[in-house]
């Protein structure tokens, strides 16, 4: 059985906005304002939240419109990052504190030959209580830290995948994404850009957790552990551990009522599947459990 899907969704919009950035909000630090909720407003939205999680169903249509069909059994799942752009919107459009404009504009460009290719997407314009005009570019991110020493530089946290790096993320974001200009008709007025940054930095096991520049100073943690060494780890033997999909990164949670695997049968499962590198576990036997990422040696 899995939690309900309406509900879910109310406790991964909470998440989304009032977990702690990713990145450093003093100025300054990046080459871009890294956006955080004032007081007040986290005031506001813990509020409005509470109605959402009385009432979570039109919230939960909103963001599984267009994915649903009258044949499935259940909703199906969308990719994490599309379904963290959802949330966000949701709360743009309806929150008590900031104001939707406009949502995923493409960026297209006029070729020589008269083919138009797109470059991008600007996520969101929108505006706040005070009439301010932002440019915001959301980023929901997991990145494993691989550093052995008392510091951390961003190059040094790779995604589970492998296929992209917290330097890379950075890069992006602040030097591509932030400076595209809006096109026709929201070309008129300034947006000050701003990146939006939420997720999870997981740390080697066993060792101190480094000091990093740029990083939130709360942001949200976790550890990494390589696949040969789950053993170490207590309860690695007990059937408490569970499977996270990826899709719920963002409030991992395990099954209301179902059993769970023994660590080392998943270290034994991620090594038979050559082409898995990572799998994220929770333990299910412990309430506010960090989530723990298993991983395939390079």
């Amino acid at each position: 059985m899995v939690p309900d899907p309406a509900a879910q969704a109310a406790r991964e919009l909470r998440w989304l906005l009032l977990s702690p950035p990713l990145l450093d909000t003093a100025p300054g630090v990046h080459s871009a304002p890294v956006q955080q909720f004032s007081a007040a407003e986290r005031g506001r939205i813990s509020v409005w939240l509470d109605d959402i999680d009385r009432a979570p169903q039109a919230l939960f249509e909103a963001v599984q419109a267009g994915s649903a069909s009258d044949t499935a059994p259940r909703p199906p799942s969308l990719r994490l990052g599309r379904r963290a752009e959802r949330l966000m919107a949701f709360f743009l459009r309806h929150g008590p504190t900031h104001h939707l404009v406009a949502a995923n504009i493409p960026l297209r460009h006029m070729t020589p030959q008269g083919d138009r290719t797109t470059l991008g997407e600007i996520d969101f314009l929108l505006h706040d209580a005070d009439g301010q005009a932002w440019h915001w570019e959301l980023a929901v991110k997991f990145f494993l830290c691989s550093a052995t020493g008392p510091h951390a530089i961003a190059a040094d946290f790779i995604g589970p995948d492998r296929a992209e790096t917290f330097d890379s993320k950075l890069r992006k974001m602040f030097d591509r994404q932030l400076r595209h200009r809006p096109p026709p008709p929201w070309d008129q007025q300034t947006w000050a850009p701003a990146a939006c940054t939420r997720g999870r930095l997981f740390y080697r096991h066993g060792r101190a957790v480094p000091r990093t520049a740029g990083v939130h100073p709360d942001h949200l943690q976790g550890h990494w552990i390589e696949r040969d060494r789950v053993a170490e780890l207590p309860a690695a033997s007990e059937p408490v551990w569970h499977l996270v999909p990826r899709n719920d990164w963002m409030c991992p949670r395990p099954p209301i009522t179902s059993d769970g695997l023994t660590l080392l049968a998943i270290a034994d499962r991620l090594g038979s599947e050559p082409t898995a590198l990572a799998t994220m576990v929770l333990r299910g036997d412990e309430i506010d459990a960090q989530p723990l990422f298993v991983v395939s040696p390079a």
